[in-house]
């Protein structure tokens, strides 16, 4: 009887000892949809773990109903039911688990448009929400006992209700009280008028290439605008408003002379401002932009859009880049990008670039303004964006050819958010140009480069809508261009005021490229980029 527990002993220390080592499957939890009433735009971020829903004002953002949420994987559990009635004026934390745990955040957030206008105003009214007041500027001559409101919207249309009605209110020598409500919300606002000592005053003024911005402040109900000339000339050119917000008023003027100076001045009535003088700025264009110069001078394996024995400067060192220094790591029969004196616009060449598959990934063929900084084993690499730039230019244009590839599952490695590509679907060329100030020390770059990507971490790949990006704008090849053919990128500006400090433009034969999916049949051509003014 000893012996047999002996034997039992011993098993039981080697089962003790065995280990089971075999990794779990890495399942990384992601949202993919969620549907909510009342929302004007739902967007996942995957990268960040964040879902932001913009609401529409009518919604009661105490009672959300949310209809309907999925996940990228069946295994996907979160730690509560997002479906449902939710408050959603703090976020939302959620826990998905598989085999590890993902944090995710649900935010909200609902704008609603608010104004006050009365007669004789001087500019725009200072509509304050967070202190519920609204201050308003009227000019000297202005009878403030009896003031009538000409508009007044203070919360979500349709659905406010006012107390007093601001129809009623007509005396203005002291502050008055407004109540404002909707849904289960009660606002208590104050209204102060005050007399304006000036009747036309310039906010601001920002010059372009070709175009000016004027905006202004002067009486409500005069005839305002604004007048122009060339510096040096006698006659003024009259310029009306565009947009107009109480005795706030703006204009755009375009047509004007690079590199000129003009002088600009604002009127309301037979007030005017003093004269405004300022230059427009110059019509720089990118360096090597038609690709006509190339050299071997980083390497035999692959092309540099330079050549440090060029005639002209701009052309002696590295304003373009591309992923061949790491697709040629292996061989410099993987060349992604070259020059292609066969088949040009102008000049002797125009760009190739050729996706491919090298060894264990897929390579989109690639340009962009920028360096390539380093190659991260066989799993990608990073790269970094931009080239000082301060001119502010509307749009871009190209001359391209684009033949498209089909993916395979060899080629595909993934998509971002709301990208429903698949195998088996066409690949797509895509251009895209973005103006900024990013600083380097918060983009992981350099000074001359500042915006860093790592192909290996999503977090770090470029976003449109960052907060340091002054305008975009993109192109995607839907479908072959088999003759050359002209596109035109416009750029959308976040503001007219900012200057940029770099532009980024970007080119590639397969659009998901930096999600390594594409085609290794996708080719696209480039020539004679040019920035219209």
């Amino acid at each position: 009887m000893k012996k047999v527990i002996s034997i039992l002993s011993a098993a039981a220390v080697i089962v003790s000892c065995i280990h089971n080592d075999l990794p779990y499957p890495v399942i990384e939890a992601t949202i993919t949809s969620l549907e909510v009433d009342g929302a004007s735009s739902v967007e996942i971020n995957s990268n960040k773990r964040v879902i932001q829903i913009v609401l529409e004002e009518t919604t009661d953002i105490k009672n959300v109903t949310v209809k309907n949420i999925s996940f990228n994987d069946p295994k996907v559990k979160p730690s509560w039911n997002v479906c449902g009635v939710r408050d959603l004026t703090n976020p939302l934390k959620v826990t998905l688990t598989t085999f590890d745990d993902y944090d995710w955040r649900i935010e909200a957030s609902q704008p609603i448009e608010r104004w006050f206008t009365m007669p004789l105003q001087v500019g725009e009214s200072a509509v304050d929400f967070e202190n519920k007041r609204v201050v308003v500027k009227v000019a000297s001559s202005a009878d403030v006992s009896n003031l009538p409101i000409t508009s007044c919207k203070l919360g979500p249309k349709e659905i406010s209700t006012y107390t007093p009605d601001p129809s009623t209110i007509k005396d203005f020598t002291d502050e008055q009280t407004i109540m404002v409500a909707y849904h289960s919300v009660r606002e208590e606002w104050t209204i102060y008028v005050e007399r304006s000592s000036t009747t036309v005053r310039f906010l601001k003024l920002d010059p372009w290439t070709k175009i000016v911005w004027l905006t202004a402040e002067g009486i409500s109900g005069n005839e305002n605008g604004f007048k122009l000339r060339e510096a040096g000339t006698e006659e003024w050119k009259v310029i009306s408003p565009t947009s107009a917000n109480g005795g706030k008023f703006s204009a755009s003027v375009d047509g004007l002379k690079p590199e000129t100076e003009y002088e600009c001045k604002a009127f309301s009535g037979s007030d005017e401002t003093e004269i405004e003088t300022f230059t427009t700025e110059s019509e720089r264009q990118l360096p090597n932009a038609g690709f006509e110069t190339w050299s071997n001078a980083e390497s035999d394996k692959y092309y540099s859009f330079y050549d440090p024995e060029s005639l002209l400067s701009e052309l002696k060192t590295k304003w373009w880049c591309s992923g061949n220094k790491g697709s040629t790591t292996v061989g410099s029969s993987h060349t992604i990008t070259m020059p292609c004196t066969d088949d040009f616009v102008e000049g002797k060449s125009s760009l190739l670039m050729a996706s491919d598959y090298v060894i264990i990934k897929f390579a989109a063929g690639n340009i962009f303004s920028g360096e390539y900084y380093r190659t991260i084993g066989t799993s990608g690499g990073v790269i970094r964006f931009g080239r000082p730039f301060t001119n502010r230019p509307q749009k871009l244009t190209a001359w391209i050819k684009f033949r498209a590839g089909i993916i395979t599952e060899k080629t595909f490695g993934g998509a971002p958010d709301n990208d429903p590509v698949k195998v088996g679907d066409r690949d797509r060329g895509c251009i895209w140009v973005a103006l900024g100030d990013w600083d380097y020390h918060k983009y992981g770059g350099s000074e001359a480069s500042p915006v860093e990507v790592n192909t290996t971490d999503k977090s770090t790949f470029f976003d449109p809508k960052g907060e340091n990006v002054i305008a975009y704008g993109t192109f995607i090849a839907e479908r072959d261009y088999d003759q050359w053919t002209k596109i035109e990128i416009p750029l959308k500006y976040v503001t007219t005021s900012k200057r940029p400090t770099h532009i980024i433009v970007s080119c590639a034969s397969s659009k998901l490229g930096d999600y390594f999916t594409g085609s290794s049949d996708s080719k696209m051509w480039i020539d004679d980029i040019r920035l219209e003014y």
